[in-house]
């Protein structure tokens, strides 16, 4: 049986690559995007979480590492691509939709129309209830870390500095009221090598999900997969400051 699917996703560079990756397997009904929250408010509610001294960090990384260390990186991200034969072909016009958040009436409106076996998330907000309960079908994210242990932001990057490379890796989990506490349908881990660096991160550990995911597809259709226990012990993490990446650049080669 060939299963409906919505993929739900912000504005991210991986969604081409999902889509391609999954379009053979699947009956890909939509891929709604939500637009970009501004990076301020997102900043602010950070400061609630961690300190106003650790968001100032990031927002330094966030201006001054990626962009340079994406320059130097297009000879290693293109050799993923071509290993990986990850395809980013443009995703048909029909099946976009934008939305201005992906909580919006406008998404359970077209979800509960649709009415998919199984809604995708990709690095959209928190999914509120009223979303998550709109339709018999599941809800599973895709998650660039391995569950329970790295939860939130840059598993992989964060398990490389706490030198922990059997938990580098991917995740896919139902989604429930929580952050990153879903039950586990499948995980494994990537491998990392010199050349890689905080921007060719993402390109393996998407690799990896497409793998997963269409595995997690089979299952659910042939209704036959074992969940793994996620017990959501660990607390979340965020990206780097500019001081840490820096430190763990220098003294622990974690680019």
């Amino acid at each position: 049986m060939i299963l409906k699917i919505v993929l739900l996703s912000g504005e991210d560079q991986f969604i081409r690559f999902i889509y391609n990756g999954l379009k053979d397997v699947a009956n890909i009904e939509a891929v709604v995007f939500e637009e970009a929250e501004n990076p301020d408010i997102l900043y602010k509610k950070r400061v609630k979480k961690i300190g106003a001294l650790k968001v100032w960090g990031q927002k330094l990384f966030d201006k001054h590492i990626p962009q340079r260390l994406l320059k130097t990186s297009i000879p290693r991200i293109q050799e993923i691509i071509k290993q990986q034969k990850l395809i980013s072909s443009k995703i048909p016009e029909d099946k976009k939709k934008f939305v201005k958040s992906i909580n919006d009436t406008s998404t359970i409106h077209l979800i509960k129309l649709v009415k998919p076996d199984i809604v995708i998330v990709n690095a959209t907000r928190i999914l509120k209830p009223a979303l998550l309960n709109s339709i018999e079908g599941h809800f599973i994210n895709i998650h660039s870390g391995m569950l329970p242990k790295y939860r939130g932001y840059s598993g992989g990057y964060w398990a490389l500095v706490c030198n922990d490379k059997n938990n580098c890796g991917s995740t896919i989990h139902f989604i429930n009221d929580k952050i990153d506490t879903g039950a586990i349908l499948y995980r494994d881990t990537v491998k990392v090598n010199s050349d890689d660096n905080y921007m060719t991160y993402g390109f393996l550990h998407v690799a990896k999900e497409i793998e997963l995911l269409k595995k997690a597809i089979i299952s659910i259709a042939d209704k036959n997969y074992k969940l793994i226990k996620n017990d959501g012990n660990y607390r979340i993490r965020y990206g780097p400051t500019l001081w840490g990446y820096l430190f763990n650049k220098w003294i622990k080669n974690i680019k």
